[in-house]
């Protein structure tokens, strides 16, 4: 029903790559952009969300787990996360586009999310850093031959240090849980701490979506 209502209310559906797009080679998005994004990588993307992405023509950003997808792909049950080889069939679907969601840091454990924690030195963080969502950037590209280029904070916890680590591994992007509508305007920094709002249950699309016309 989501889909429905924003295809009538003229809006196009957009991922990371399009962004880049404009903001590097001013490429123009379409007159009213939305992007879609799902987190964690739940194996029921590949089972309800890709039929109704095709249906309607839509796309839909995935962030995918390291170790999730990895302990779903040697597992001989079913699992509730994406295996390697339901990522290849997303990818290859041409509707969906996965992005670095760290290996193994969507934790709260020890600190929150990927954030820096206090009193670890910075050339502490950068090797955990580097480490983690570098063997996740890793693996994705020996799996799928796709090398992302967003990476989704855990649980939209940011921070300026990890930040400037991403950078320099290449990432043009980063995604946030922070609430609020994006404006862009060919700055390619715009695309740093991207904001999202999460779609609760209990309201109508209608209702929901009232709240960003203006």
């Amino acid at each position: 029903e989501d889909i429905i209502y924003l295809k009538k209310q003229g809006y196009t559906t957009i991922v990371v790559e399009d962004l880049i797009a404009f903001e590097f080679n001013g490429i123009n998005l379409p007159e009213k952009p939305i992007m879609l994004t799902f987190d964690d990588g739940y194996s029921n993307i590949n089972k309800y969300v890709l039929p109704i992405l095709e249906k309607y023509d839509c796309k839909a950003v995935v962030s995918i787990i390291g170790e999730y997808v990895e302990k779903s792909s040697k597992s001989n049950y079913p699992d509730p996360y994406l295996n390697w080889t339901q990522i290849n069939e997303l990818i290859d679907s041409g509707y969906i586009e996965i992005q670095n969601h760290t290996y193994s840091m969507h934790t709260l454990s020890n600190r929150q999310g990927c954030r820096i924690m206090r009193g670890e030195s910075y050339d502490e963080y950068k090797e955990a850093i580097l480490r983690d969502v570098g063997k996740l950037q890793q693996l994705i590209k020996e799996k799928t031959g796709y090398a992302p280029k967003a990476f989704t904070y855990p649980y939209g916890f940011s921070c300026k240090e990890c930040n400037e680590i991403l950078k320099d591994m290449g990432f043009l992007s980063t995604i946030t849980c922070n609430i609020g509508i994006n404006s862009l305007h060919g700055n390619e920094d715009e695309l740093y701490e991207l904001k999202r709002t999460n779609r609760p249950t209990g309201i109508n699309q209608v209702s929901f979506f009232a709240q960003f016309n203006n």
